[in-house]
């Protein structure tokens, strides 16, 4: 995907010119977005993947208020429109960029590759672990109630909590790799990356499900 060309925009409204704004500063119109424009260049924000997060934010709630439909009530149904659309624009590009993972996924597609249809891989790192606790799940599954069942499930219990910890980790160290002061990680790390994320989420997943169906719960994926 490439970047769209901002250049001599002029505002549709008043023919000023309105360059990347989201809102002529001349007579506060909300702007059409450019066709192919990128997530990161609807915050108005370098492309690449190390990002301030307090920049982000400031710049998302500046634009959020500067499109918001509020704003833009009395306004044409053009104008209306215009701000719904930018303001859904503005609101998936901060929901995406503020997130390590949603944004390094975001920035494979941008460069033309993709985690893959086939599902992560189990991590060779945790490979170990990952058997064991399909093991238990299995157990937990097929046993019956009393105290074997509630064992089975503490333990389980014990093993997402490690999961969790494991995971939070790997978010930690992603953020870091977009920080690192010579360059950030090739496609390929970022893809091995995500995916192994990828793979630990599904596994929590199934976990919290094995646990709460064995406590007599309904789970529900999201």
């Amino acid at each position: 995907m490439q970047a769209a060309t901002t250049a001599g925009r002029e505002c549709w409204k008043c023919r000023a010119g309105a360059g990347e704004a989201l809102v002529c500063a001349r007579c506060g119109a909300v702007q059409p977005l450019p066709a192919g424009v990128d997530l990161f260049a609807i915050l108005g924000l370098p492309r690449r993947l190390a990002l301030d997060v307090t920049d982000l934010e400031q710049r998302y709630l500046a634009a959020s208020r500067a499109v918001h439909p509020d704003r833009h009530q009395t306004a044409s149904p053009e104008e209306r429109e215009l701000s719904l659309a930018a303001s859904a624009a503005v609101n998936r590009s901060y929901r995406t960029l503020r997130d390590p993972v949603a944004r390094g996924r975001y920035w494979l597609e941008l460069n033309g590759t993709r985690l893959g249809d086939d599902g992560p891989a189990v991590p060779a790192a945790i490979a170990d672990l990952v058997f064991e606790t399909q093991e238990k799940l299995a157990e937990l599954r097929g046993a019956g109630a009393g105290a074997e069942k509630d064992a089975l499930r503490t333990e389980v219990a014990e093993i997402r909590a490690r999961f969790t910890e494991h995971l939070t980790g790997l978010r930690g160290q992603l953020a870091d790799r977009y920080a690192a002061p010579r360059s950030g990680p090739t496609l390929d790390e970022l893809r091995q990356r995500l995916a192994e994320i990828a793979y630990l989420n599904t596994l929590l997943g199934d976990i919290e499900e094995t646990i709460e169906e064995g406590s007599g719960g309904t789970h529900r994926r999201h």
